[in-house]
């Protein structure tokens, strides 16, 4: 009961490419991999005080990632031509539209941002209890996704640009 939202990840995975992937997904994971070891081998300070800044600005992206979806279904123009044009993206054995390929990336982008956002409460309310090698190893992987979001933020609103402003 409502984990729907579990279906449009996994066609967000099974619309991406392996270049996508390592654009996506590799450069955050290797991003998290060195903030975690610099916060637990080099001793660097603690994670938690930039995680705690940016979760404002993910907050305010998810409003902006709301808006463009808003954007992109309200342009009749341009909709009407993406809903026509067939990609070579297969969700559940069909071949998907520009316009369902967009909603997919755009929906799943909103949701990765509303639960890093609830993630990030929950772990604030929660901060007593996990210390040491695990909150390492947590902010890491938060930073990982932040990174994620960041880096589909961008790769999403260049396929929007060039949806909308094609003539």
């Amino acid at each position: 009961m409502y984990i729907e939202f579990v279906f449009l990840i996994l066609d967000y995975f099974s619309t991406i490419n392996k270049r996508i992937f390592v654009y996506e997904w590799g450069i955050p994971l290797i991003i998290g991999i060195i903030s975690f070891f610099l916060s637990w081998k080099i001793g660097k300070p603690d994670l938690y005080p930039f995680i705690e800044e940016t979760i404002g600005f993910i907050a305010t992206l998810l409003g902006f990632t709301l808006a463009a979806l808003t954007l992109f279904l309200t342009s009749n123009s341009q909709l009407e031509k993406s809903k026509e044009y067939i990609t070579d993206k297969i969700i559940r054995g069909k071949k998907i539209s520009l316009h369902r390929l967009l909603i997919v990336n755009y929906s799943y982008l909103i949701i990765i941002e509303s639960i890093i956002c609830i993630c990030f409460y929950i772990g604030k309310l929660f901060s007593f209890v996990c210390s040491g090698l695990l909150s390492t190893i947590l902010n890491s992987l938060f930073i990982v996704i932040l990174f994620h979001i960041l880096l589909m933020t961008i790769r999403t609103i260049t396929d929007l640009y060039f949806v909308i402003s094609k003539e």
